[in-house]
């Protein structure tokens, strides 16, 4: 979501007369874009802003800004905290930056704007993408879970669904423009909301449910491939996985954030699901999606954890199979409520319990990959390998990373790859 609002942001800019730099050093305006979901990441960057200290004191005209959730949390006191900064713009506010800036470069004051985040976005469709086939949509803001340990609700606000009109609206427009591929983005997908008028004439509008949306966009001429990302699994449900099954753009690939294996951690979360259930909904998936992956997000050493509840993870773990995991160690992150409880697992255990589970999480996934030997595979070329610029690389269906011998001309077209070996993160194979 970081990315795509990035990528709005500069669109926004792009469209309001601004160019883009090719360096930080050839720039006249910098902005971050922030994250405040771990406590590291906001570290870093509140590292590399101030690292900006004395360019600004040799080019005074240079404006800083701070956008997104890290701005949204602490507004004004980032001003104070860092005085290089000129800017300070919350993502609900993020409309207001051309305004902002230009300003900034006339009066040369500061500016914070945080006071947006509850409000709908309004519906601007700016026409800069990052990439050139494949598109990030949101479909919604903010999160009405209230997660113990997550800050989301906090500095992304209620949960707010766009109209279905205005969904479709842009993702045709990305056809037109020769996208093959969208993932549709929220902090939850499955429980989308959006308003579509009951029918031609009518001025009444009626609520819809994500499987609906999905079908909708699977309509769609021109689009190839359909992700969406994340399902919470309190929300998740059989008519998500037989919408999956049933339409045929849509990717086989399921993101269920599970965090802990254990009961008694899963209620101190405030997930609203315990063990059985989501073991109930993973056994779900693969019967109406077989050959599917499924992918997980985990911390380790949350408030309380003890070697039983992380037992009952890395049991957990072992009995579904995940693809991938994203695995983190906990930290505090006020106001989540979470940072009420005494932060009582130390750090060094924190990191010998998140490596044991990377080290699991790496075996999983090298024996879930060993299943695609001998198989053919389609893959949407992403271009040349980072790490091997001689071979290309580009994602399966079930989001698997795959590379292979062949022309640069193919980025951005689907081929069928046959896979020859594998790695615990990518697959190995031949075009046919």
């Amino acid at each position: 979501m970081n990315i795509r609002d990035s990528e709005f942001v500069m669109g926004l800019l792009i469209d309001n007369g601004f160019t883009r730099a090719e360096s930080a050093e050839k720039a006249d305006i910098i902005l971050f874009n922030s994250c405040s979901v771990r406590e590291h990441a906001e570290d870093r960057l509140i590292s590399n802003i101030a690292d900006l200290k004395l360019e600004k004191k040799k080019r005074p005209r240079l404006v800083i800004g701070l956008i997104g959730c890290t701005a949204q949390n602490h507004k004004s006191k980032m001003l104070e905290r860092l005085p290089v900064l000129d800017i300070v713009c919350g993502p609900g506010n993020e409309s207001d930056l051309p305004r902002m800036i230009k300003d900034v470069l006339k009066d040369r004051c500061s500016m914070v704007a945080v006071d947006k985040v509850d409000d709908k976005r309004p519906e601007l469709f700016p026409s800069y993408r990052e990439n050139k086939f494949k598109a990030f949509v949101s479909i919604g803001e903010g999160c009405d879970n209230y997660c113990s340990y997550c800050i989301v609700p906090y500095v992304r606000g209620r949960e707010r669904s766009r109209d279905i009109e205005d969904i479709v609206r842009e993702v045709n427009d990305l056809a037109g423009r020769g996208y093959k591929e969208v993932t549709l983005l929220g902090q939850n997908v499955n429980s989308y909301k959006g308003s579509r008028v009951q029918g031609p004439g009518s001025r009444k509008n009626i609520k819809t449910g994500f499987a609906e949306l999905l079908q909708k966009i699977n309509g769609i001429k021109g689009i190839e491939r359909i992700r969406f990302m994340t399902s919470h699994p309190k929300d998740a449900h059989v008519e998500l996985f037989k919408a999956m099954r049933d339409l045929d753009k849509i990717c086989e690939h399921l993101h269920l954030p599970i965090q802990s294996g254990s009961d008694r951690i899963l209620k101190l979360m405030n997930r609203n699901y315990a063990r059985a259930k989501y073991l109930k909904l993973v056994e779900e998936y693969k019967k109406f999606v077989p050959g599917g992956s499924i992918t997980t997000d985990i911390i380790a050493g949350f408030p309380s954890e003890s070697d039983r509840d992380f037992n009952d993870t890395v049991d957990l773990m072992k009995e579904v199979g995940f693809d991938g995991a994203f695995t983190f160690k906990y930290s505090s992150r006020p106001p989540a409520r979470s940072a009420e409880l005494i932060d009582d697992v130390s750090e060094a255990l924190k990191q010998e319990r998140l490596e044991m589970l990377m080290v699991l999480q790496r075996e999983i996934s090298r024996k879930r990959n060993e299943e695609t030997c001998g198989k053919i595979v389609q893959v949407l070329v992403d271009g040349p390998s980072e790490r091997q610029p001689s071979l290309l690389s580009g994602r399966t269906r079930t989001n698997k990373n795959t590379i292979f011998q062949g022309p640069k001309k193919l980025t951005g077209k689907l081929v069928e790859v046959k896979i020859e070996s594998v790695k615990p993160h990518t697959l190995i194979g031949r075009m046919t």
